[in-house]
């Protein structure tokens, strides 16, 4: 059984791929996601799977690097440092397509089971800061 470590390490891998259907395995029947700066929150299953099918879609060279990660004393809980990027190709989650670039520090904090499967997942980053960056300001 992999730790918690190695399932958030798989999870952001198959994010990397676009592999939407490897991330959704490594997630519990009832997990659960927290978009805090976007303040999309619910099952994982629905709520996480339309966040990341939407990024995958608008941002084609959507990717990812865990920069940083942690477990906590209670074998179930990790927070990963995790720098995201990619370029704009359509309109996505109420933001106009400029074809514009974005690289962003974010963090996650994942709980799992026992299972070693995520049953949780909270992101934090700067909503402004991403904005800024996909809008006409930034050129």
């Amino acid at each position: 059984m992999m730790s918690q470590i190695e399932t958030v390490q798989a999870f952001f891998a198959c994010y990397r791929e676009h592999d939407l259907n490897g991330m959704l395995a490594l997630l519990s029947p009832g997990a659960r996601v927290d978009y805090v700066p976007m303040m999309l929150e619910g099952p994982a299953g629905e709520t996480g799977k339309t966040i990341w099918s939407s990024l995958m879609d608008g941002f084609p060279d959507l990717s990812n690097a865990v920069t940083a990660i942690y477990a906590a004393d209670d074998r179930r809980t990790v927070i990963a440092e995790v720098t995201i990027t990619g370029t704009q190709a359509k309109d996505v989650l109420g933001i106009a397509n400029r074809g514009r670039s974005f690289s962003l520090p974010h963090v996650f904090i994942a709980r799992v089971d026992q299972d070693a499967r995520i049953e949780f997942m909270r992101a934090y980053w700067d909503n402004a800061a991403l904005y800024a960056a996909l809008s006409d300001a930034a050129a």
